[in-house]
């Protein structure tokens, strides 16, 4: 059984939990060891004092572009990537579909919380059918009564989650409420109307009453996809992978190619307008990282 994972690290030592007790350690680890938030590791006592000593096979690494485009690994064995978004702040274009394929690319299952309902309960009626359309699973949420809260705890139970999102959606208050103790979160800014977060640490916490974990990064608060081809960004478009097979050339992009299948799923309205608009304007963005020399 797998005894001993991260909770958090930080130079030379790591804080891991004990899953059977529950007990928590530091730990130092050698120079040649990089353990993330989330691993597996085995630990050797000498005296008094712990030592990491391997770190076992991840399951997957949830990551996100670091400030030259190349992939970060934040977290590891992550089982849910819990997109919320808001009433207000609204998401930014796009916002949802980058996390999905995040979660496609990563291996997570992406749940998506539209949070905030007593704002305004009909304000993503539209967004939430296209999406349970295409198969993801989705909550309707609010802090004030918890509305759906069982729901999102029943999605976690037996697994390890991580809330990503925008800043000022909720996530802190849902966390908090599921987690039954404070974060270590700054006040909301007047002016930008978004939390701050006092500590740059990623860290899992255990979900009490149920077997669960849940990790707060506030690396992921505003989120940018890594450096990657059209291949992988299509990757996070099921719709796209169902039509995969129709077009003309076998590394078409679907983006200028004639006699694309996907394109043509686009005109025959069997893939959303939208997303498919957002496919393009996700590639196109990918020219950042190009024209800023990285």
């Amino acid at each position: 059984m797998k005894k001993y994972r991260v909770i958090s690290t930080q130079k030379q030592t790591a804080l891991v939990i004990n899953t059977e007790s529950g007990v928590q350690q530091a730990c130092f680890f050698a120079r040649k060891f990089k353990p993330i938030c989330g691993d597996y590791v085995e630990i050797q006592i000498n005296k008094n004092e712990h030592l990491i000593t391997k770190i076992l096979p991840q399951n997957n690494v949830f990551s996100r572009a670091n400030h030259k485009g190349q992939r970060q690994n934040i977290a590891a064995n992550v089982d849910n990537q819990i997109i919320v978004v808001a009433v207000k702040p609204e998401p930014t274009r796009d916002l949802i579909n980058r996390y999905l394929i995040a979660a496609h690319l990563c291996g997570m299952k992406p749940i998506i919380v539209f949070n905030k309902n007593d704002m305004d309960k009909d304000f993503f009626n539209e967004t939430n059918d296209l999406y349970q359309s295409l198969g993801y699973t989705t909550l309707s949420t609010n802090a004030k009564n918890q509305t759906n809260f069982d729901e999102l705890i029943a999605l976690m139970t037996n697994k390890t989650s991580i809330f990503v999102g925008m800043s000022g959606v909720g996530k802190s208050s849902i966390s908090e409420i599921i987690l039954k103790q404070p974060l270590k979160t700054g006040e909301i800014s007047k002016k930008t109307g978004k939390g701050s977060h006092v500590t740059s640490v990623t860290h899992m916490y255990k979900i009490p009453d149920i077997e669960g974990f849940l990790i707060d990064s506030p690396g992921v608060w505003e989120y940018g996809l890594w450096k990657m081809d059209e291949h992988d960004i299509a990757a996070g478009f099921p719709e796209i992978q169902a039509k995969m097979g129709h077009c003309k050339f076998s590394n078409c992009t679907h983006t200028h190619e004639p006699g694309c299948g996907i394109k043509a799923a686009v005109e025959n309205k069997e893939i959303n307008q939208l997303r498919y608009n957002s496919y393009l304007r996700i590639i196109d963005s990918m020219k950042y990282w190009d024209e800023n020399n990285y």
